[in-house]
């Protein structure tokens, strides 16, 4: 039998400040979101984002992807790998307005909305399905991931997906730490400059560390299934992945929120240390020339 609830947008007995809690998701989800997406079109040869973009024609102004300060290579999150459509044949001549994360992007957005956290956050802040325990929603009942939302089910393909981008944005960072970017093999493990750029960098491969390692479908994969831990080496091996998962997992919300923001906060670092209109400069902590 249903709770005794009271109908309406909002309506509860509850005497707490419970919308509170779902109001600061609601702004933090939305900034994120329009963040993501200001920056993924500001680099779009498209109507007026074609003035600000690199990938406007390569000679439109300054990039604001990349710090290429200092003999180093800081590359944004948001645009790793470094795409260029305009410079690359096998993209559709139709195609080559988009911006370079328009190309990547859809992979680690696909793996966070499908987020089993994220669901739960946005269900509740953008569709109140309920906004809050014991708290009216305006429409029917929770149907389950039916329709459209059937997509939620690829959640564990995006897993596999963003697991490959781990190494890329690794690489990011130790290309960040040398002076020449050229240098190959054994040689990139050998810093030679490090800026607040690389330390930025390197602060975002450990919270997205954090995050993917932590998903419960990454939990599910390394320890899914098995009987018994100690059989056979493998098991033991499989064991260890899992307590290490579950360590993660326990604090999943927190590595959900403080990553998504890192990543953005990463891109805004780079954008203002490349952009005459905040005039950072990306400070050589150690090294350099």
């Amino acid at each position: 039998m249903k709770l005794p609830l009271k109908r309406g947008f909002g309506r509860t007995d509850r005497i707490d400040e419970w919308w509170k809690g779902p109001t600061a998701m609601a702004a933090y989800l939305g900034l994120m979101i329009v963040y993501a997406t200001w920056r993924g079109f500001m680099e779009a040869d498209f109507w007026i984002f074609s003035e600000l973009g690199y990938s406007a024609g390569v000679g439109h102004g300054a990039g604001t992807m990349a710090i290429e300060e200092h003999g180093s290579h800081v590359l944004s999150p948001l645009f790793s790998p470094l795409i260029i459509p305009g410079e690359n044949s096998w993209i559709p001549r139709e195609l080559q307005w988009l911006s370079p994360a328009m190309f990547i992007l859809i992979f680690p957005a696909g793996f966070r909305a499908t987020c089993y956290y994220y669901r739960k956050a946005y269900y509740r802040v953008f569709f109140h399905q309920p906004t809050g325990c014991a708290v009216s929603k305006p429409w029917n009942e929770y149907s389950g991931e039916t329709g459209l939302f059937v997509v939620q089910n690829l959640h564990r393909i995006f897993m596999y997906v963003a697991l490959i981008y781990m190494p890329i944005l690794t690489w990011d960072f130790l290309l960040s730490i040398n002076l020449d970017s050229e240098h190959s093999g054994l040689e990139i493990f050998n810093p030679e400059i490090v800026t607040v750029g690389s330390v930025v960098l390197l602060i975002n491969v450990l919270m997205l560390s954090g995050y993917t390692f932590g998903c419960h479908a990454f939990r599910h994969v390394v320890g899914g299934g098995a009987n018994k831990w100690t059989g056979r080496p493998m098991n033991r091996i499989k064991y260890m992945m899992w307590r290490v998962s579950t360590y993660l997992n326990e604090n999943h919300k927190d590595w959900a929120l403080y990553s998504l923001f890192w990543v953005m906060f990463t891109d805004f670092y780079i954008w203002a240390c490349t952009d005459p209109l905040f005039g950072w400069t990306d400070m050589i902590l150690w090294g350099g020339p």
